[in-house]
């Protein structure tokens, strides 16, 4: 499985360059990611400890430094920890996800697709992003997975701009929903993994996620009939009805 941090891939330009400019301010580094000023941030080191800003950005110095982002589900909460390639994550600074943060997103074709929705069907999120090589591959039996499960939602989310979204649509004939432009919902969920599911009862219950990661067309072939276990195992677990036909 291609396992990538979110940071690693949307914010990792935008620290180098902020990092490369002395000095760097708190409201700089804030500024350069993006993130709203409404929301409060926090800071840990390489071994996970709470740290001000100026000793978070000490670290993010070390070579091969990234940032790691939680976010609390409803947004207004941040924390970054300094991250190497190849150590373990910290664990999230905030409660466990039970049930879908509230979002209010636009799809490819420029129509509103909010949580408040989705409710009354049980709704399968995939989250991928486009030069993921698992998430390319996990395409067509995805496909036919919705295809055959009408009584759902389903929803693929991603950080990549509409333009690049559009262009994998094209590419591999993706034929889920999509929702471009992404990053504080996908943030709020918690992804570090991709490709990534997270499936939700009709009340917008978290019922449990799935990672991906098929290596060639071969592992491929069995991600249909893991899904159709999965998320019939979890609907049933639940009490709701099972998400055939």
């Amino acid at each position: 499985m291609r396992a990538m941090r979110f940071l690693s891939l949307a914010l990792v330009l935008t620290c180098g360059a902020a990092f490369a400019a002395q000095p760097l301010t708190e409201e700089a580094f804030r500024k350069n990611l993006g993130f709203g000023s409404g929301a409060k941030f926090s800071y840990r080191d390489l071994a996970c400890q709470p740290v001000k800003f100026d000793a978070f950005a000490a670290g993010m110095h070390e070579p091969g430094a990234h940032a790691d982002v939680d976010r609390s589900a409803d947004g207004r909460e941040i924390t970054m920890t300094v991250r190497k390639r190849g150590m373990p994550a910290c664990e999230s600074p905030y409660p466990p996800i039970t049930s879908l943060p509230p979002f209010d997103l636009k799809d490819l074709a420029g129509k509103r697709v909010t949580s408040a929705s989705l409710r009354g069907k049980a709704t399968l999120i995939n989250f991928f992003f486009s030069t993921c090589v698992p998430c390319i591959l996990e395409v067509q039996p995805i496909n036919q997975y919705a295809a055959e499960h009408p009584k759902m939602n389903f929803l693929a989310v991603t950080f990549d701009d509409p333009a690049t979204a559009q262009a994998f649509v094209n590419r591999f004939d993706f034929r889920w929903r999509i929702a471009p432009d992404a990053r504080d919902f996908i943030d709020r969920v918690r992804v570090k993994n991709y490709p990534m599911m997270a499936l939700f009862d009709a009340k917008g219950r978290l019922l449990g996620t799935h990672k991906g990661g098929v290596r060639d067309e071969v592992e491929a072939a069995n991600v249909k009939p893991a899904i159709t276990q999965w998320v019939d195992g979890l609907l049933k677990q639940a009490g709701s009805a099972p998400a055939a036909k």
